[in-house]
């Protein structure tokens, strides 16, 4: 990615919001629906949503929460912030708030009930488990916290064709990032459940969520504008763009990738 720190990350997002919110209805919006299932906020609860991007996760919770209950979405993008607003008004969720703000520097008048983040945790670089330890510290005794993070492979091979499209124009790209070094690490059941019980976490359950999303070739460069994978791009030329963008669509073909492989894992845990 294109920093370590936090507020790097918000200039990422920012550039993607138009692709961000056309790929929510297949991708991020199941994904946010899927994680509220899992941390399953009750009537009245309190909820924290990290890195909530444009509430593919906030929403649904608001919606679970009810209005005596209260969600707040925390996010360094302005323009995706911009965008969950409007949502949440059309949609008439008055008890859902969102806030521009460093997470890591975030802090609460009052405990929360949930603490969710959907593949939020790994973007808080560069100690990112010191920063959820001390998003941990706002749950309440008993509350639940929630992390979603990519499966083993997923998003791979589209990542791959991207990265090395890229890697032709810029032979010196590193390899890998703090943000991919920590996902990879967190990508199995059995890693998310030792990392969540080595914070003290208990009745720690990991539920996977399978997804699969079809890539047609006129969707596919929407789909690096619309992710994370932009950051790949973010330094190029518009000269460069073009032909890395040529040379990725080649990629995709000569791989015969037309789908995205989506599957992620939900860890639930509670704070003793």
């Amino acid at each position: 990615m294109v920093s370590t720190q936090p507020a790097g990350f918000g200039p990422v997002f920012d550039a993607t919001r138009r692709h961000f919110v056309h790929w929510t209805p297949p991708l991020w919006g199941p994904l946010g629906a899927a994680t509220t299932e899992v941390s399953a906020p009750l009537p009245g609860e309190r909820v924290l949503d990290v890195c909530c991007g444009a509430g593919s996760s906030a929403l649904p919770a608001a919606a679970k929460v009810g209005p005596t209950g209260a969600v707040v979405g925390v996010d360094l993008s302005t323009s995706l912030l911009d965008h969950a607003r409007t949502v949440a008004a059309e949609q008439g969720l008055a008890n859902v708030e969102f806030v521009e703000a460093d997470i890591t520097q975030y802090s609460a008048d009052e405990p929360y009930d949930v603490v969710q983040s959907v593949f939020g945790v790994f973007f808080l670089q560069p100690d990112m488990n010191g920063a959820v330890a001390r998003l941990l510290e706002l749950l309440r005794p008993g509350g639940r916290f929630a992390a979603t993070v990519w499966a083993r492979d997923s998003v791979a091979a589209v990542g791959g064709a991207i990265f090395d499209a890229v890697r032709e124009l810029r032979p010196n790209l590193p390899t890998t990032s703090p943000v991919t070094e920590s996902a990879k690490g967190l990508d199995t059941e059995s890693k998310l459940r030792s990392w969540l019980e080595s914070f003290g976490l208990t009745d720690v359950e990991v539920t996977e969520i399978p997804l699969r999303v079809p890539l047609p070739a006129e969707e596919a460069w929407s789909f690096v504008l619309g992710t994370g994978l932009h950051a790949l791009i973010l330094g190029l030329s518009d000269d460069e763009r073009e032909r890395a963008r040529a040379r990725y669509l080649e990629f995709l073909a000569e791989r015969g990738i037309t789908e995205v492989k989506a599957d992620a894992l939900v860890g639930l845990g509670r704070r003793a």
